[in-house]
């Protein structure tokens, strides 16, 4: 069982352990890829958002590491997730009461995040659009990439991640033809990232369906508004044209509390 192995080697022999399982099964990892799965999961997709109590999901905020981690934990396949569960991990800063430990934990044993340091995760701390290209690349292990650069990220450590995920489309850079690796990305722009993705991309407010959880601080009028509300609404679909969606209903939210602590 998951829990003899636990006990029978160290947690980095058990994580490097999950992480090359990850690999050797790559096709099943790669089932949090929706659009790539059979019909009877294809047309569904997930809430990855839930927002603050005060009703705004603040777009414009930072997104933080712990943040990018709970929102890649919510995007794995339930099979994957719940196989794979680890609640405890090597750093220092994140115990095994922490809220987001079950979270952390597990994506580190996946290999797809990794610690801000030897010892520590830095959960609070502000990811860099550099830190989250990493992210996406690891979390689709597939082929892809091109020959797509940016100005301003030869030799930079993340420069491999970066050109293949701009390759596929998922990321995309600013006019003067840089990638700004080690500015913050805002959740905004993370949502917009991971829709990508998950080719999780409605065309127009029309598309949605009424009923929607709706925030304080996004409206049809903002940029970001169709990247939030997919993220923060669990919903059946279609494709249309362009490669685009149209909801179809509304599903039942999930319950994200029973990994929190």
């Amino acid at each position: 069982s998951i829990l003899k192995e636990v006990f029978a080697m160290s947690v980095t022999d058990y994580n490097a352990r999950l992480y090359e399982k990850m690999k050797a099964e790559q096709d099943k990892y790669r089932g949090w890829l929706l659009h790539q799965e059979p019909s009877e999961i294809l047309n569904h997709t997930y809430e990855y958002i839930v927002g603050h109590n005060d009703g705004n999901v603040y777009p414009n905020g930072l997104i933080s590491r712990v943040e990018t981690a709970t929102v890649f934990f919510r995007l794995l396949k339930d099979e994957v997730r719940d196989g794979n569960l680890l609640t405890s991990n090597t750093y220092s800063d994140v115990p095994d009461d922490y809220w987001a430990n079950t979270a952390i934990s597990t994506m580190t044993g996946l290999g797809i995040v990794q610690g801000h340091s030897g010892t520590t995760f830095d959960p609070a701390a502000p990811i860099t659009r550099a830190q989250f290209a990493a992210i996406c690349a690891r979390f689709d292990t597939g082929a892809g990439g091109s020959t797509q650069t940016f100005s301003d990220i030869s030799g930079h450590w993340a420069e491999e991640y970066i050109r293949r995920v701009a390759g596929l489309g998922w990321i995309k850079g600013f006019e003067d033809g840089t990638f700004r690796p080690d500015t913050y990305i805002t959740r905004a722009q993370a949502m917009t990232m991971i829709n990508r993705v998950l080719n999780r991309i409605p065309e127009e407010p029309d598309d949605l369906l009424p009923g929607t959880t709706v925030w304080a601080d996004c409206n049809p009028g903002d940029w970001f508004y169709l990247a939030v509300q997919e993220a923060a609404n669990s919903h059946a679909f279609q494709h249309k044209a362009g490669n685009y969606e149209t909801w179809t209903g509304m599903n039942k939210k999930t319950d994200w509390t029973r990994y929190e602590h």
